[in-house]
């Protein structure tokens, strides 16, 4: 009866050939019995015996062949074997199918098309594994209409999702973005919780953990920060790297950071150790400044320093070689700098409200000639935050002398 059943159905899968069916439809029919018999043997400990070269029995487990099940279609262009315990030289297989386009193809109804199961007698055996030829691909996977996911991978444990190792200089990881308007990204990590989305280490000779390169005008690395997070963060390493590294193209620029509002372009600290590092340092080459600012278009200032510390100093300009610390182009303003007027009549004035400490310096000159006027001297008096000037006689009419305090 069973040999019966197996007839009728490859007349009604040759029926359906002539049907205009392929012949490779015939022979995925025929290896679809062949599927079930060997899905049967795993689930069944105990198969029919069936003495190897008769017919496979349907309905019930066919066992123990010491040979594979194979079937082969004209010119073994397609073909499809069953239990070969080595006959292939392939290693033991369960299944192993081959085609002018497709190997071995499943397809659930509601759920997976094909499922791999490594290592199920113990050891670390891969659930599928993928090989391409020439520039081929070893595996690939495309998503559903629906915005479906080409590949995805869960790690169990701690494991990785989805690891990718490249060969000799190749990478490990590469993605191409979808080339729909603007483009989709060609890599995007999440990560859960307060984990990194995605994380980059630099090989054990020096490599880099993380590299972007822009395409056309393109940014190499973008980094957008939600709330009030960092869009980009950068560790050095633990002997004196550097947090953050630019080198710009052709004449273009290393670093650059652009504030949000009024917000800061770049801003610096220093470290914390002993005496503290500096907040921003620059170098510059050859004859290049080390440091440069350009102030806004509407009066902003190109380069400003400040303290909160009332033994700090806002901006220090040296010259460690005897060469000049401090050249001024244009104009120069001091807020502890000014003119009083000594009224007629008078030879002295008082100018309040300078900060003065017992270092100060205050130098004074007159504004207009006089006969015999002169300033005799210009006395400071800390306590009061006041100076007072004196000359070498009253004035006749009201005489501007001007002013300076230095320290």
């Amino acid at each position: 009866m069973a040999e019966e059943n197996r007839q009728h159905e490859l007349q009604a899968a040759e029926r359906a050939g002539r049907d205009g069916k392929s012949r490779r439809r015939l022979l995925a029919g025929t290896a679809g019995v062949l599927g079930v018999a060997a899905a049967e043997v795993v689930g069944r400990a105990a198969p029919a015996h069936a003495v190897t070269g008769n017919p496979v029995l349907l309905g019930t487990d066919n066992g123990y062949p010491v040979h594979r099940t194979s079937v082969f279609s004209s010119g073994n262009k397609e073909w499809a074997q069953l239990a070969d315990p080595g006959d292939a030289g392939l290693g033991s297989q369960g299944v192993y199918g081959g085609g002018q386009d497709v190997g071995v193809r499943g397809e659930g109804a509601f759920g997976t098309g094909v499922i791999g199961h490594g290592g199920t007698a113990g050891g670390t055996g891969i659930g599928v594994v993928g090989l391409g030829n020439g520039t081929g691909a070893g595996v690939t996977g495309t998503g559903g209409d629906g915005g479906g996911w080409g590949v995805s991978g869960t790690g169990g444990g701690d494991g990785y999702g989805v690891a990718g190792q490249g060969g000799g200089n190749s990478h490990g990881v590469i993605g191409f973005g979808g080339t729909s308007g603007n483009g989709g990204h060609g890599v995007v990590g999440y990560g859960n919780v307060a984990g990194t989305g995605v994380q980059g280490t630099g090989g054990a000779n020096g490599g880099n953990g993380l590299v972007g390169d822009g395409g056309a005008n393109g940014h190499g690395v973008v980094g957008t920060g939600a709330g009030g997070g960092f869009g980009l963060v950068a560790q050095g390493g633990s002997t004196d790297g550097w947090g953050v590294s630019g080198t710009g193209g052709g004449n273009g620029n290393g670093v650059v950071g652009q504030g949000a509002g009024n917000g800061d372009g770049v801003i610096g600290f220093g470290g914390t150790s002993g005496k503290g590092g500096h907040g921003v340092v620059g170098h510059g080459n050859i004859t290049g400044t080390g440091v440069w600012g350009t102030g806004g278009a509407s009066g902003g200032v190109g380069v400003r320093g400040t303290t909160n510390a009332a033994s700090g100093t806002g901006v220090v300009a040296e010259n460690n070689v005897g060469g000049t610390a401090l050249a001024v182009k244009g104009t120069a303003t001091f807020s502890r700098s000014g003119a009083v007027t000594v009224s007629a009549g008078r030879s002295t004035v008082t100018k309040t409200g300078v900060a003065l400490t017992s270092a100060s310096l205050v130098l004074v000159t007159l504004q207009k000639h006089a006969t015999g006027v002169y300033v005799l001297a210009a006395v400071p008096d800390v306590s009061a935050s006041s100076f007072t000037v004196y000359l070498s006689k009253a004035v006749s009419a009201d005489t501007k002398v001007a002013w300076l305090v230095v320290n």
